[in-house]
């Protein structure tokens, strides 16, 4: 059971007691990423004030809390999302966008100061396209490149890990205006920075500065329903939180009740 697991001390990140654990793990697992993908493409350490933004995906965990904190530094964002998720996304403040990149680079192409693509629709060319000379590309995922089917070519039934490697070595070293962030490798590289952020993090939410939403908790017995969920895009905005131990708690047709 993963509620006893053992831990070395130094791997420990303490929450403040006004933090909920599944807060914290939100905050975790898409905030801190979120974050520290922006401060790749931050110049000279100052806030993003006027900045022009796009966030590809913006509908997604990772891409919510993109949204919240560039909107938070007084970013003009903008962002890509199915047309059902815009009335949520432009509540929150973003000018949507549909996913389709010929229907949004007409209007954006040239005008980002930064792009953050997690989606990788078309091996982040369009976001290329919509920087402006001295913007800044920052990618964070290539979750395109595995949900549109197998790839055939050379003769090989599936290239979709060759395919998402040529993605990724071309923003970590072909590509001046672009770099590949990757959150293991880089708290590996910074740990104490990591834990750095999610103590600012959790300061801000317990200020009510940013609202991280956990979509829904379920135990270790419902995890296979709620990956289904997940794959189906069948949750409510926010992340999906698995508790460590089998418990109950309230069901809504099959599923975890979603957080109120």
């Amino acid at each position: 059971n993963a509620k006893y697991i053992t831990l070395p001390y130094d791997k420990v990140i303490q929450v403040p007691q006004e933090i909920d654990s599944g807060l914290a793990l939100c905050l975790s697992s898409a905030y801190v990423p979120a974050r520290e993908a922006m401060d790749l493409a931050r110049k000279m350490n100052t806030p993003f004030t006027d900045a022009n933004i796009l966030i590809i995906g913006g509908n997604g965990p990772s891409g919510l809390a993109a949204i919240e904190l560039a909107l938070l530094e007084g970013a003009n964002v903008f962002t890509t999302a199915d047309e059902r998720h815009h009335k949520f996304l432009n509540g929150m403040g973003a000018k949507c966008h549909p996913v389709d990149p010929k229907k949004w680079l007409p209007t954006l192409g040239g005008k980002m100061d930064v792009v953050l693509d997690s989606v990788c629709l078309d091996g982040y060319e369009s976001s290329r396209a919509a920087l402006n000379s001295a913007g800044m590309l920052v990618c964070t995922g290539l979750s395109a490149v595995y949900t549109q089917g197998r790839m055939q070519a050379y003769g090989l039934s599936d290239v979709r890990d060759l395919k998402a490697m040529h993605c990724k070595m071309q923003a970590k070293y072909m590509w001046k205006n672009a770099v590949y962030y990757e959150r293991m490798e880089r708290y590996d590289l910074a740990p104490n920075e990591y834990a750095q952020h999610v103590s600012y993090l959790c300061h801000l939410a317990a200020k009510g500065f940013i609202t991280p939403l956990v979509s829904a908790r379920a135990p270790l017995n419902m995890v296979p329903s709620m990956q289904k969920a997940i794959e189906h895009v069948d949750t409510t905005y926010g992340v999906c939180v698995c508790t460590p131990w089998v418990t109950e708690i309230p069901y809504e047709n099959g599923m975890p009740a979603a957080e109120t």
